[in-house]
């Protein structure tokens, strides 16, 4: 991937204008825009595929002066840095997620908490509503822009090594977990104990007993081979894990509005090509999850939807969710 940006650079170069920074003026008079993405995904995950979509797509319909360079895999570095980087000015973006943003709003946490979201139509309505827009605002103040946030990734459910059908069969049981706020609320109430550790050593934790599960969509557990060290899976689906593009606030001002309008709308059009790719694939992962060993637990999810409920008001978002519910129609 490095030396797909270093190509890029020298073809710029040769082509008789260079990118620096945001951009700047070809022989021709006319100026061009670099954006740099990062993901931690892989080149094989639909959601990384869906950025692909968005990078295309810019290119083709400002005719090559908006260029977005996909960098997987965190080749372009940790989110944490290029989230720092963005905030500066630079001309990079990230696919992250709402337990980060939280750190500079609150209240954005809701969109990672347990049950906001629970089915494929729901998505739109609740990124739709005022409570989504108003705050999504807000990040102009730390010098971030979020393009979009509809990049669905799966939704999360238990592996264990035990059975687990119901809120009871969590206690002693110790989870991985984000290690967000959100995150540790819900496993706590749903009754487990969470443990917070970095994804990448999750498969290692569950081989020495560090932990005795994880909670984690299907593509992402199909990655690790899961099933070689858990047996069981709930379908509890707690967490509709939603994402989003987030760049430089200053980056995307310096665009010329059309060339703005045709960033924001093709990033909501790669997020809508990765969810449906996510929705596609996920039967052939659960599929392949089952031909591995994974027992599936036919698991009481309403139970879990009563048993987090609190985590709302414990974190302060219960009006907030009263008033999403509200806007989608939900009683």
């Amino acid at each position: 991937m490095k030396k797909f940006m270093c190509v890029c650079l020298c073809l710029c170069v040769a082509g008789g204008f260079v990118f620096a920074g945001g951009g700047s003026e070809s022989s021709g008079g006319q100026k061009k825009f670099l954006l740099k993405a990062g993901t931690v995904l892989t080149e094989n995950d639909p959601t990384y595929k869906g950025i692909v979509v968005f990078a295309e797509n810019v290119m083709r319909r400002t005719n090559g002066a908006v260029e977005v360079q996909v960098f997987a895999s965190a080749t372009l570095g940790k989110d944490e840095d290029i989230v720092e980087q963005a905030k500066l000015g630079t001309n990079v973006c990230v696919l992250t997620e709402a337990g980060r943003l939280s750190a500079y709003i609150p209240q954005f946490g809701i969109f990672a908490a347990p049950y906001l979201i629970t089915s494929r139509d729901e998505i739109d309505k609740v990124l739709n509503t005022s409570a989504y827009k108003e705050m999504a605002d807000q990040f102009g103040k730390f010098g971030l822009k979020i393009l979009s946030y509809n990049y669905f990734q799966g939704e999360r459910h238990l592996f264990t090594k035990t059975p687990v059908a119901k809120p009871a069969d969590l206690k002693g049981v110790r989870l991985r977990s984000m290690g967000s706020p959100v995150a540790l609320k819900s496993l706590e109430a749903m009754g487990a104990n969470p443990v917070v550790l970095p994804w990448s050593e999750s498969y290692q934790a569950l081989q020495q007993n560090v932990v005795d599960g994880v909670e984690v969509h299907n593509s992402a557990a199909v990655g690790i081979k899961i099933n070689e060290v858990t047996k069981y899976m709930s379908k509890t689906g707690h967490f509709y894990l939603m994402s989003g593009l987030v760049a430089s606030d200053q980056w995307y001002k310096s665009l010329p509005p059309e060339f703005a309008k045709i960033v924001s709308e093709e990033c909501y059009n790669g997020g809508a090509a990765a969810t449906k790719g996510v929705f596609d694939n996920d039967v052939n992962f659960e599929k392949q999850l089952v031909a591995g060993g994974i027992q599936i637990v036919n698991c009481d999810v309403k139970a879990f939807q009563q048993a987090t409920a609190k985590v709302y008001d414990e974190l302060g978002y219960g009006e907030l969710k009263r008033k999403i519910d509200a806007e989608i129609g939900r009683k």
